[in-house]
């Protein structure tokens, strides 16, 4: 058994989905790491994100809510998300990987509704 869990940590995977009118790509579309590497999951938007947010679904069904970052970078534990708006993308980073990070990674995007002009009087 020390030896399965030695040799493979698991399957990570990653989500596509549209959210109202934005498409969201994630990537890599599903990794198998080894316990102790380390991987970045990206996820990239058609149109600027107000905020991203991080969650993990592990393999017994339960949804981990893991970050809420409009922007710049945050770090939990062996976690790392990044959200470069500008840019249209997101990243979440696991280093160190252990048994309890194998599940299914979502990143969730809100976006604003375009503004009207402001009228002029």
């Amino acid at each position: 058994m020390k030896r399965l869990v030695d040799t493979v940590l698991g399957l990570l995977f990653a989500q596509v989905c549209c959210v109202q009118g934005m498409d969201v790509v994630q990537s890599p579309p599903a990794l198998r790491l080894q316990e102790g590497a380390s991987s970045t999951l990206r996820c990239n938007f058609s149109t600027f994100p107000n905020s991203v947010q991080w969650y993990l679904q592990n393999p017994g069904g339960r949804l981990i809510h893991l970050f809420y970052i409009p922007s710049g970078t945050k770090q939990e534990g062996r976690l790392n998300a990044t959200t470069v708006s500008a840019e249209r993308r997101s990243s979440l980073h696991i280093s160190s990987s252990q048994t309890t990070d194998s599940g299914t990674y979502f990143c969730a995007v809100k976006h604003g509704a375009p503004q009207a002009p402001a009228a002029s009087t």
